[in-house]
C-alpha cells in the first residue's frame, strides 16, 4: 500500500508542478513576479531523497523548465548544485520540521537560482550591461526571494509532511 501512495504522490507532483508553475495563482504573486516553484518543489524532495535521486530529480526538472523558456540560460546548474547542498543536510539533519528553517532554505535556493540566471545573461548577452538592466533585474530578484520565503513554509512542509507520511 505504501508503494502505491508513493507511486500516487509522485504522478500527483508530476503534474501539479507544471500546472502550478503556468498557472501561477495572482494571490501569491507580488507585481506579477510568482515565487521559485522549483525551489519550492525541490526542497522538501532533495532533503528526503539521496543525493542521486535528488540530482536526477533536479535534472529532470531543469530541462523541463528550459523548455518553457526561449533563452540561452538555463536552471540545471543552479538546480543540480542545490539538490546535492539539500540531501547532504538532510542525510546529516533529520530534525527539519521547523517553519522558519525551512524559509531560510527556500530564500537560499531562490538567491542561488536567481543569480545563477542573473549571471548567465550578463555573460552570454554583452548588451545587458546598463543600468536599466540592473535595476530591473534587482527589483525581480528580491521580489522573487521575498515572495518565495513568504510562500515556501506553508507549501514545502506540507510536501515534507506526505513525504515522510509515504
Amino acid at each position: 500500500m505504501a508503494k502505491n501512495n508513493k507511486k500516487l504522490l509522485f504522478i500527483f507532483n508530476t503534474i501539479f508542478l507544471p500546472a502550478i508553475i503556468i498557472s501561477s495563482p495572482d494571490l501569491l504573486k507580488i507585481n506579477g513576479i510568482s515565487p521559485c516553484w522549483p525551489v519550492i518543489w525541490l526542497l522538501p524532495f532533495s532533503l528526503k531523497n539521496t543525493p542521486w535521486k535528488s540530482s536526477i530529480a533536479s535534472i529532470v526538472l531543469g530541462i523541463f523548465l528550459d523548455s518553457f523558456t526561449i533563452s540561452d540560460v538555463s536552471y540545471i546548474p543552479s538546480l543540480f548544485l542545490l539538490s546535492l547542498v539539500w540531501s547532504q543536510y538532510g542525510l546529516h539533519n533529520k530534525k527539519i520540521e521547523l517553519y522558519f528553517n525551512i524559509g531560510l532554505m527556500a530564500v537560499f535556493g531562490t538567491a542561488v537560482v536567481g543569480l545563477s540566471i542573473w549571471i548567465q545573461k550578463i555573460m552570454l548577452y554583452s548588451f545587458l550591461r546598463n543600468n536599466w538592466f540592473y535595476s530591473w533585474s534587482i527589483y525581480a530578484f528580491t521580489t522573487e526571494v521575498l515572495i518565495t520565503g513568504l510562500v515556501a513554509p506553508f507549501f514545502s512542509s506540507w510536501l515534507l509532511f506526505m513525504y515522510k507520511k509515504n
